[in-house]
């Protein structure tokens, strides 16, 4: 048995970012709010939980003089405001890359143009990014660019961890649509080369797992990615899905994760593949 684990499997940045400074964090104050789950996955979680972390989906919820902590997802404009309203301490932990996209709206805002923004519609960073301009549309197929009305000027901008090659498609089909029209592919690096080294392993294995929290949505595009080159894949959230028994069946095992899946949990799968393998 042979097992490809990917080089760009475990948290992104951001995430690492994110959970590193909050675990600091709650250390130092024993209690903090988080405003939605700090990454979509339990297990993180459930520690950060016992650890004295409060996860809240409003800050309506949050009291006045709290301290607040903002995950790498990001929010929208308006939640500072709030916040600063109730005297609320923000520590902010909104990825690089998502303020960016924060910034390039408001500026597209200022200058006029008409605001297409690429993404999951239900997605917290794409809600957030929202609300960086009066009026932003979200797409996020090709089918739905036919629907767009004609614009004069039109500026389109993407979610950090939407599908690539759906990206691409989509803003193809845009220019083609809009003759003046500014694209900002802004997919991170980290998404795209994860994505694009899912294809590649599964590709050239027999069975392919992809791991990650079950409401992960760059895990699922990923479970995408490896499904159109490899018929045997599989989505599990951790070492205790039963779907990883069907790896005795096969020779050449991969693994990729979400960015949302830490090393601990990837270590635990491959234990138990290389227990499950030699019970067989």
């Amino acid at each position: 048995m042979e097992i490809l684990i990917g080089k760009n499997s475990g948290f992104c940045f951001g995430v690492k970012r994110a959970v590193e400074g909050v675990e600091k964090e709650v250390k130092k104050y024993k209690k903090i709010n988080c405003l939605g789950e700090i990454v979509h996955n339990e297990v993180v979680v459930e520690k950060l939980q016992k650890m004295g972390v409060n996860f809240i989906e409003n800050i309506d919820e949050a009291q006045n003089n709290s301290v607040l902590a903002i995950r790498a997802h990001g929010v929208d404009e308006n939640t500072y405001k709030e916040a600063k309203n109730k005297n609320i301490e923000i520590i902010d932990y909104t990825c690089p890359k998502v303020k960016n996209i924060h910034e390039q709206i408001k500026k597209a805002d200022e200058e006029r143009y008409k605001i297409i923004l690429v993404g999951k519609k239900t997605h917290p960073e794409v809600i957030g990014s929202k609300g960086y301009a009066k009026d932003v549309i979200v797409i996020e197929s090709i089918d739905e660019v036919e629907e767009l009305s004609d614009y004069e000027k039109v500026f389109c901008i993407v979610q950090t961890t939407f599908s690539y090659s759906k990206y691409i498609e989509i803003e193809n089909k845009l220019k083609e649509k809009y003759s003046n029209i500014k694209c900002v592919n802004s997919i991170c690096p980290s998404t795209k080369n994860r994505q694009l080294e899912c294809q590649d392993i599964a590709e050239k294995v027999d069975f392919m797992i992809v791991i990650g929290g079950k409401n992960s949505s760059n895990t699922h595009k990923l479970y995408e990615v490896a499904c159109k080159v490899n018929e045997n894949s599989v989505i599990i959230q951790d070492e205790n899905d039963k779907k990883i028994e069907e790896c005795e069946k096969y020779g050449i095992i991969g693994i990729m994760s979400g960015a949302s899946t830490p090393d601990e949990t990837i270590n635990k799968v491959v234990e138990k593949i290389k227990a499950t393998c030699q019970e067989e």
